[in-house]
């Protein structure tokens, strides 16, 4: 193994698309080892241990251990119902709806 990673194994951890005029990261597959010094406008479907130097736009399915843009969050619980009736309403995914669906037929 060397010290560069070869385009291969990056695109294996990213995905990106070229967006008016300018190259973004449009998926990170992967965890997040550091910071994000920008925005987040899709959902974080883990947790945040460190800071988000940015908004985000959308949910985060975990924790959050440190500050997004520099504002601590507490922890909210969700019903199942609520959750599913939330995601409808965004216009979820179906994968989502249906992991959603399915919690919500456990409970």
């Amino acid at each position: 193994m060397t010290d560069q990673i070869t385009l291969e194994e990056a695109l294996k951890l990213v995905e990106f698309e070229f967006f008016a005029g300018a190259w973004r990261v449009r998926h990170v597959k992967t965890n997040v080892y550091g910071s994000v010094w920008c925005n987040v406008i899709g959902d974080v479907d883990g947790h945040v241990i460190g800071d988000v130097i940015g908004d985000v736009k959308k949910n985060v399915y975990g924790n959050v251990g440190g500050t997004i843009n520099g504002k601590e969050w507490t922890y909210v619980v969700e019903t199942p119902k609520h959750r599913l009736k939330r995601l409808i309403e965004e216009g979820a995914a179906t994968e989502k709806l249906i992991k959603a669906f399915n919690r919500l037929e456990e409970n």
